[in-house]
């Protein structure tokens, strides 16, 4: 989407070089929303000859407040199928009720919240040995133990009434605290974990949330990151070898049971559409293309050369057995799930969640999750729409400025310093005027396989072992390497995802805040610095519009995701709508690969754009309110004040300002140490799973 994206504003930038525009806002106000005429009113102004009639019909789409608006289309769900589902949107105040303080205080509360943390990781990682063997180098300090027969996966779905119950015991020890007798970690933690227990009460409330969505995706789903996960799985212990070989095992039984799922969510009524189904399809056959070449074989002989005392007896049995699982059990398994997530094709309909009953709630739900955003998906929508405005207005008038001279550049740049290494290096160096500085840690390299090239992203970033500042892995795309390298390479490592990671373990008590953290936080975040990023390769009119064009695509998945999963949006208003927005002649087969991504995991756009949307506006309005203030204390105030709902992180990043409060968690800068750079390589065929959310940052 990126390329075609930049096609299209290069030409519209083009045609507007020969038309006068006026008052438009510059790009320094993107973040002033509140400002200027309605989209009606500039769509007329670009175009005065436009009669009525013309506005009208190129304006209209399904939305909120357009009366002519077909209602969307709706599933047939069988009625008597036993699920329960909400029958209306539920308000902020219905989620997070009201309620007085508690009278807890001192170290009594301080107990309270730390016995439901470790509960909660108890439960939460103590189902899975892969999850908790990859976060925590030591998962025992929490009272987690495994069985031979338990070292595996997890279970797929969870017992409703026993998460209904512990959810509501958890509320009644919350609701006793004293939030004001806390110190400003455990406080911050509170609100958080408070948050984040309401909306669950909520959704347990109704067994259908656990079927509107795939478990399988194309993109996010556990098959598009499985390989990269097995790979961080470290061996000191010939037991730790053997694990990691029931791990493989059980990728039968579970990913027997995540069919099994689809299956039972299909006879629900809750069916994908058939090119859903292909692609998700399509993943798992890029997984079985490796089963003679992949990376984990070598990676499995490398990782025994770790275990001291290892005999060349034992080392030949280990690998004995590892490759007959490998090519017995594991990529079988694919091959069967492809199969049988073909058969659940049937021609079903194209349909956003909210076309099933009580879907438009259950967006509702997601986005709250998400975003971690008080606001409402229409105050979203509102405030996205006039963001969207402002950056093509702004574009427009800097085409229309006289001076061409940032066009060659624009068309022909090359934002990057070299290959991931030598951009990570470059913009550790860059950063550390305008970012406080983060502990020494370390982090390795590893090439996606060539299997996996035409569709995984240009990089992604892996945090394990949160229990250290040395188990970091930044996964990056050779083929897929662009123009923007180097910004890439700032969303990922710094002062993107790792240096969120490392920064946020380094100054909390609290392990809840970084294994459970709102991916909107993450992803906001990101998105901020990776635009933030331009100026270290550029401060050109044309690295302007290069960062436009990477904000609007952040905003155009945003909008699509609430347009076909709220409103109820086919691929045609979805185009309808981009063509408002730029004047494009974009259509509805145009925007198939994207309505595609957004049908099968509703959310997958907003935590980016919404996200990035009020990221952005905390720290305009943090500049504004302390000008004096250096981006560096901005940054770390809006860091230490760690992921919550945004209204809480810009309460508590003033707060931290208003005292001259912020502080960083070193003083200063530390050195990073670069661990192996592995290049595995798969097969040559194939194009490769995506990807998406889990384990991975993206």
């Amino acid at each position: 989407m990126n390329k075609r994206l930049r096609t299209l504003t290069a030409l519209l930038l083009i045609l507007a070089m020969s038309v006068n525009i006026a008052s438009c806002s510059s790009i320094e106000d993107f973040f002033d929303l509140d400002h200027g005429s309605s989209r009606t009113e500039r769509r007329r102004s670009r175009d005065d000859d436009d009669d009525e009639e013309e506005e009208t019909t190129r304006t209209s789409r399904p939305g909120r407040d357009d009366p002519t608006d077909t209602p969307a289309p709706t599933v047939t769900v069988a009625a008597d199928n036993g699920l329960t589902y909400p029958d209306h949107i539920p308000t902020y105040e219905e989620i997070h009720p009201a309620h007085p303080n508690g009278t807890v205080s001192g170290q009594d509360a301080v107990d309270i919240l730390d016995d439901i943390e470790d509960q909660i990781i108890r439960e939460q990682l103590g189902g899975c040995y892969v999850n908790a063997d990859i976060f925590f180098e030591d998962y025992e300090r929490y009272g987690i133990t495994f069985e031979p027969e338990d070292i595996g996966w997890g279970e797929v779905l969870t017992d409703h009434d026993e998460d209904a119950e512990e959810v509501a015991q958890i509320l009644d020890q919350l609701y006793s605290i004293d939030r004001d007798s806390l110190d400003t970690d455990d406080r911050i933690f509170y609100d958080k974990l408070l948050y984040d227990m309401e909306l669950s009460a909520y959704a347990v409330q109704w067994t259908a949330f656990d079927y509107y969505e795939s478990a399988l995706k194309s993109l996010t789903g556990p098959q598009s990151e499985v390989l990269f996960i097995l790979e961080v799985l470290e061996f000191d212990t010939v037991e730790d070898a053997e694990n990691y070989i029931l791990v493989l095992r059980d990728i039968d039984r579970y990913y027997d049971e995540l069919c099994d799922f689809e299956e039972e969510r299909a006879a629900y009524g809750y069916v994908n559409s058939d090119d859903v189904y292909e692609e998700v399809a399509e993943s798992f056959d890029n997984l079985v293309a490796q089963s003679e070449d992949c990376f984990l074989y070598d990676s499995f002989r490398d990782r025994l050369d770790n275990i001291e005392g290892l005999t060349d007896s034992e080392r030949e049995a280990l690998i004995e057995e590892h490759d007959e699982v490998m090519h017995d059990i594991v990529f079988p398994e694919f091959e069967e799930c492809a199969q049988r997530i073909r058969a659940l094709k049937c021609g079903a309909p194209e349909v956003g969640v909210c076309s099933y009953p009580g879907g438009d709630a259950y967006f509702a739900y997601i986005f709250a999750t998400q975003t971690n955003s008080g606001r409402t998906i229409d105050e979203s929508i509102d405030q996205l729409e006039a963001y969207a405005d402002d950056m093509m207005n702004s574009l427009y008038a800097l085409a229309a400025a006289g001076s061409t001279d940032w066009f060659d550049e624009y068309l022909d740049h090359n934002y990057s310093e070299g290959d991931t290494q030598d951009n990570l290096d470059y913009l550790y160096e860059q950063i550390q005027g305008e970012f406080p500085p983060i502990p020494e840690h370390g982090y390795r390299l590893l090439s996606v396989p060539e299997v996996f090239a035409d569709s995984f992203s240009p990089a992604a970033y892996l945090g394990y072992h949160l229990d250290n500042y040395d188990s970091n892995i930044i996964i990056t795309n050779e083929a897929s390497i662009n123009d923007t390298f180097g910004i890439t390479c700032a969303h990922e490592g710094y002062p993107g995802h790792m240096y969120q990671s490392v920064y946020t373990r380094s100054i909390t008590r609290h392990p809840y805040m970084y294994l459970f953290d709102s991916i909107g936080y993450d992803e906001g975040w990101t998105t901020y610095v990776e635009n933030y990023a331009f100026r270290y390769f550029s401060d050109s009119a044309a690295s302007v519009a290069v960062s436009a064009d990477d904000r609007l695509n952040i905003l155009l998945f945003a909008r699509f995701d609430m347009g076909i999963n709220y409103e109820g949006w086919d691929a045609q208003d979805c185009a309808d709508w981009l063509n408002d927005l730029t004047g494009g002649i974009a259509t509805a087969e145009s925007m198939m690969d994207v309505y595609n991504i957004l049908l099968s995991d509703p959310g997958y756009g907003v935590k980016y754009g919404v996200g990035f949307i009020n990221t952005g506006l905390i720290m305009a309005e943090l500049q504004e309110e302390f000008p004096n203030v250096s981006d560096i204390d901005i940054h770390a105030a809006y860091l230490n004040a760690q992921t919550g709902t945004y209204e809480q992180i810009l309460e508590n990043a003033r707060q931290f300002l208003e005292d001259g409060d912020v502080t960083y968690p070193v003083e200063s800068w530390g050195d990073t140490v670069t661990g192996n750079v592995r290049t595995p390589q798969g097969s040559d065929s194939g194009s490769g799973s995506g990807s998406g959310g889990g384990l991975l940052g993206h």
